[in-house]
């Protein structure tokens, strides 16, 4: 005999999606032929990268890698992190610790920092992504500003902004969190 059931509806409007849904859609495979972020319940396209991106990503991702050798932390490129229940961004670099999720998006608490590469999308590294990224509690967030070849320092989250903030040019020292590293850019 069936009986009636209460399915749990989570407090959002119909109209967005939620974590779980996009979950559900990138396991299904809806994402093969794009990327997407999920943002405040909407979907993102995000554009292919050029090769000054990709290079950007790839030669701070192997000077961060070789800096946390020997550490409990591990890095990653293009990592999903889960911002909150409506949110799922992407990071260009990042370094996590290590009980990290094998699959799925990577919680905020696990990330010792993020690095975002902007070439086109600087404002929204400085802004959008910034602010969700300190609610998040990303203790250390880099933006490397490809066309003025500086990097963007933010430490110490409070609120949806970084009370400690820096701008360091790619060919001056910059201290690897968690290290006595230190990596230049250029």
């Amino acid at each position: 005999m069936n009986k009636p059931v209460r399915l749990a509806v989570e407090s959002v409007p119909e109209t967005l999606f939620t974590a779980r849904d996009y979950m559900v859609m990138l396991e299904a495979g809806a994402f093969e032929d794009v990327r997407a972020e999920l943002v405040k319940g909407e979907l993102r396209k995000m554009m292919p990268s050029g090769f000054s991106h990709g290079e950007m990503n790839l030669l701070l991702g192997s000077k961060l890698m070789a800096a946390y050798a020997g550490t409990d932390y591990r890095c990653a490129v293009d990592l999903m992190i889960g911002i909150d229940a409506l949110t799922v961004r992407a990071a260009d670099v990042a370094v996590v610790r290590a009980d990290v999720p094998r699959h799925g998006p990577v919680p905020p608490d696990r990330f010792v920092m993020i690095v975002e590469v902007a070439e086109t999308t600087l404002g929204i590294d400085l802004g959008e992504k910034l602010a969700h990224y300190a609610r998040a509690g990303v203790s250390d967030y880099w933006v490397a500003d490809v066309d003025a070849s500086v990097m963007h320092v933010m430490r110490s989250p409070e609120g949806d902004r970084y009370t400690e903030r820096s701008v360091v040019p790619f060919d001056q020292p910059l201290a690897v969190p968690g290290t006595s590293a230190t990596i230049t850019v250029a």
